[in-house]
């Protein structure tokens, strides 16, 4: 038996103990995150892969007799980078696995320029535990152009973690925690 200011070694960490981290952080503001720049390439090839070759995305000639007097993004460009936008915001190393599972409420309030620099802001909104042992957050997520007070998209976007073997409980952002996935890498 220990001594009381011994220990028998650390408990393992439980996915109820990291739910119950986050949960101490619901509303609290996280960012803005780093910039990230809206460039005619990264958009032409969004375009490609989803078959949206709308003037208004591509033709800058064009675009410049338009309603906004310049090519603006998709909008769905700029929620499909909800997840590396908000990706320094979480201390995700106590992660084995990331899953985007839900998003709620998309709206695009305002365009999105090709070419201008944006960044998220967030706030977790809910937490809990799922089935097969998977926390579930739920951010909300602005995503702002530089230069501009209304949001080119905001969104409740739901993950699910998985936790990893020997995981210690998480750190208050921003973290610098961006691991490469392909092989090789």
């Amino acid at each position: 038996m220990p001594w009381d200011s011994e220990t028998e070694g650390d408990a393992a960490l439980s996915l109820s103990d990291i739910a119950e981290w986050y949960t101490t952080r619901i509303g609290k503001e996280m960012g803005p995150g780093p910039w990230h720049t809206v460039t005619p390439a990264d958009v032409m090839r969004f375009a490609d892969a989803t078959h949206d070759w709308q003037w208004i995305h591509l033709d800058a000639e064009r675009a410049l007799n338009g309603p906004y007097g310049v090519p603006v993004a998709h909008g769905f460009y700029a929620l499909s980078l909800v997840p590396h936008l908000t990706s320094s915001l979480l201390d995700l190393r106590w992660t084995s696995l990331g899953l985007n599972y839900r998003v709620d409420r998309v709206r695009f309030p305002a365009p999105l320029p090709v070419g201008v620099r944006i960044r998220a802001g967030a706030h977790i909104k809910s937490v809990r535990v799922r089935p097969r042992d998977f926390l579930e957050v739920v951010l909300a997520v602005s995503v702002t152009a530089e230069g501009q007070s209304v949001p080119a998209c905001t969104v409740d976007h739901a993950r699910l973690y998985q936790l990893a073997p020997g995981a210690t409980l998480p750190v208050d952002g921003p973290v610098d925690f961006t691991p490469d996935p392909r092989p090789g890498s």
